[in-house]
């Protein structure tokens, strides 16, 4: 299996993925590190997201497997419901603020994959909890620091436009890793650190 990443500079200016500032990003890099750190230690116990209620918003029906978003919410002590979405609402009409609103009263964080730029900052503007661009996207930040990590553990120094593959082992390491930085980035947004 080969997986490939483009690793943007982190520290560039105007660089915001979910709200993230590149400070933020060490932040979250750091607690990823420190999760992972525990969970190899067995201190696995700890579920500070008990209680919070998760929604993956999605277009069509879930996956028959457990996606890593939900798995890492579980991990965390997170509820996780798969929302479909039905019939495309109008993002501007009120028809969808009522429904971002009802998302926001329900859950106290929505992940929307598949959805447009637009609509995303429609929910996000109306729910009032944390709104995410399709947190397990190939595109999104979490890979990016899930890449950090495994290039980190193997003490490798990388530049800003660097390249990345992950072969065999590898690949499986840098999944588990993505699965600390989608725990890290609820963490911090949702106030479970």
């Amino acid at each position: 299996m080969m997986m490939h990443s483009t690793l943007p500079c982190l520290n560039s200016p105007g660089l915001r993925p979910d709200g993230f500032l590149s400070d933020d990003l060490s932040a979250v890099l750091e607690l990823a590190c420190r999760l992972k750190a525990a969970s190899l230690a067995g201190r696995t116990g700890d579920r500070p997201l008990a209680g919070k209620n998760i929604a993956l918003l999605r277009l069509g029906p879930g996956d028959a497997e457990m996606s890593v978003l939900h798995r890492a919410a579980l991990d965390l002590g997170a509820r996780v419901a798969h929302v479909r979405l039905g019939p495309p609402i109008d993002p501007g009409g009120t028809q969808f603020r009522h429904l971002s609103q009802m998302l926001g009263r329900l859950y106290d964080a929505i992940d929307c994959s598949s959805l447009t730029p637009a609509e995303v900052r429609q929910i996000e503007q109306h729910a009032g909890v944390p709104v995410y661009d399709d947190l397990e996207g190939i595109d999104h930040p979490a890979w990016v620091l899930a890449d950090l990590m495994t290039l980190r553990e193997h003490g490798c120094a990388i530049g800003p436009d660097a390249r990345i593959d992950f072969l065999g082992e590898h690949a499986a390491e840098h999944s588990e890793n993505h699965r600390f930085a989608l725990q890290a980035m609820l963490l911090t947004t949702m106030g479970g650190t």
